[in-house]
C-alpha cells in the first residue's frame, strides 16, 4: 500500500492565517489563527505528523511528512508512542514515519498555554497554573486556547457549535487579561474511522507544536485522576494521558497532563468562590442558541449535586445553572449515582462518606432498582452475542 505523503507547511491568507500541508489522496490539512497570532506559528512540521499518525496506523500505510521534524519527536512516533497507541487500540497497525528532514530541537518560547472550554477540568488547571499565588513564572499561563479539532461535530453544523460556544469564553479571556487564540482546522476530516473520544489527545496535542514560535508549553487538563489511569477497551485516550503526553513532547514543546492528582468532585470544590466560575460551561447540550447550562443534562446535574452536597450549589444560581430542571431529575440521577460502578458516581459516593452525607432512604431503594435493573440488562446483552442466541430467538417467536 502506497505511503501518505504531505508536503511541506506552507502559509496561506484570507480572513486568518493558514497553515496547509498537502496530503496525497486525500484533502490537504490545515489549521488556522487569526492574523494577529500569526507569529505564534512555527516553521516545522511536527503538528502534521502527530495529526496524521493515529489516520495512517488506522489504514497500515507508511507516513512521509515533508518539511522538517525534529528529531526527537520522529524517534517517539516510530517508538513507544505508536506501541501505547496500539495498546489502546489494537487494531491499529505500526508503520514507519519518515520527514525530508530533521533537525535537533530548537530553544523553546516562553508562552505557556493551557486549553479553555469553561469547563471544570479547564477551570481548575487555570486554579492551578494561572490564579495561585505560588505558580512559578516558567509554568503560569500566558495564552488560553479553543480548538476546533472534532470536539462540536462536524461540518457546517459544527462551526456554528464551535463559534457559539467561545464567545463568553472569549469575553472570560479578556476579564482573565490572556489572549485567546482560536484555532481552527479541517483535522476531523482525517479521522473518518476514529472516534473524537478515541483521539483527543492526539487532536489537541497538534496544536502547542503548531504554534511553536510562540508557546512551549501546553497544560493538557486532565480528564482522568491518576486513580484511573490504565490500559483498558474503553478506547477512551484521555485515559491514558500521564504516560502519553510525554510521548507527544520536545524540549521546544513540553505537553504535560495537569492536574492528574485531583478527582472531579475536587475540581469541582476548587470553583466555589471564584468570582470567574459564572463562566463555567459544563453542559453536553448541542443546541448552538443555549446561553447557559441546561441544569438537566448528566453533567450539569454532576456537577449540581456536587455543589449541593458541599452546600454551596445557590451560588451558582441562577447565573451559572437553573434550580428547577436540576429538582425534577435530581431523584433519577442519585439513582444512577448510587447504582454505577463508573469512575465519577465513584468519587461522589466516596465524597459523600468524606463529608457524612447521609443518602435518603427513598434514593437508595431507587439505586438498588436502576443496579438491578442494569444487571438484567448487560445479561440481557450477554446472552444475544452467543452462537445460540439467534436460532432461540427464533424458535421463541415462532
Amino acid at each position: 500500500m502506497d505511503a501518505i505523503v504531505t508536503s511541506p507547511p506552507r502559509i496561506e491568507r484570507d480572513d486568518r492565517v493558514r497553515a496547509v500541508a498537502d496530503v496525497s489522496g486525500r484533502p490537504g490539512l490545515w489549521f488556522s489563527v487569526e492574523e494577529r497570532f500569526a507569529d505564534l506559528i512555527g516553521d516545522r512540521a511536527d503538528h502534521v505528523a502527530i495529526g496524521l499518525l493515529m489516520p495512517a496506523m488506522k489504514e497500515g500505510r507508511a507516513l512521509h511528512i515533508g518539511g522538517v521534524m525534529t528529531d526527537a519527536l520522529l524517534h517517539s512516533v516510530n517508538g513507544d508512542l505508536q506501541r501505547l497507541l496500539r495498546l489502546i487500540h489494537p487494531e491499529l497497525h505500526a508503520i514507519r514515519v519518515t520527514a525530508d528532514e530533521v533537525a535537533a530541537p530548537p530553544s523553546p518560547a516562553s508562552g505557556v498555554s493551557t486549553g479553555f472550554s469553561g469547563g471544570v477540568d479547564s477551570f481548575a488547571t487555570l486554579a492551578e497554573y494561572l490564579w495561585a499565588d505560588d505558580v512559578p513564572v516558567s509554568l503560569r499561563v500566558t495564552h488560553l486556547l479553543n480548538n476546533n479539532v472534532g470536539a462540536h461535530g462536524h461540518g457546517a453544523e459544527g462551526d456554528a457549535l464551535w463559534l457559539a460556544r467561545r464567545a463568553p469564553l472569549e469575553r472570560a479571556a479578556a476579564e482573565f487579561g490572556l489572549p485567546f487564540v482560536t484555532v481552527d482546522s479541517n483535522l476531523d476530516e482525517h479521522y473518518p474511522r476514529i472516534g473524537f473520544i478515541q483521539s483527543v489527545t492526539m487532536r489537541n496535542a497538534t496544536v502547542p507544536h503548531l504554534l511553536s514560535a510562540g508557546v512551549g508549553r501546553l497544560h493538557l487538563a486532565s480528564a482522568i485522576p491518576f486513580s484511573y489511569v490504565r490500559i483498558d477497551s474503553s478506547g477512551e485516550i484521555a485515559r491514558f494521558d500521564p504516560f502519553l503526553v510525554p510521548l507527544l513532547s520536545t524540549t521546544t514543546v513540553t505537553v504535560s497532563s495537569a492536574n492528574s492528582g485531583l478527582t472531579r468532585v475536587q475540581k469541582t470544590l476548587s470553583l466555589i468562590g471564584r468570582a470567574e466560575s459564572r463562566y463555567l460551561d459544563v453542559c453536553t447540550n448541542g443546541d448552538p442558541r443555549r446561553t447557559r447550562n441546561c441544569s438537566a443534562c448528566s453533567k450539569c446535574m454532576r456537577a449540581m449535586l456536587t455543589l449541593e452536597m458541599a452546600g454551596h450549589l445557590q451560588e451558582f444560581c441562577p447565573q451559572t445553572f437553573d434550580i428547577e430542571p436540576y429538582l425534577n431529575g435530581r431523584d433519577a440521577f442519585i439513582a444512577s449515582v448510587l447504582s454505577s460502578d463508573g469512575p465519577y458516581p465513584r468519587e461522589i459516593r466516596d465524597y459523600a462518606k468524606e463529608i457524612g452525607w447521609h443518602w435518603r432512604a427513598s434514593d437508595r431503594r431507587r439505586g438498588a432498582v436502576q443496579k438491578a435493573r442494569d444487571a438484567v440488562s448487560r445479561l440481557v446483552h450477554e446472552a444475544a452475542s452467543l452462537p445460540l442466541a439467534r436460532p432461540l430467538r427464533r424458535a421463541l417467536h415462532r
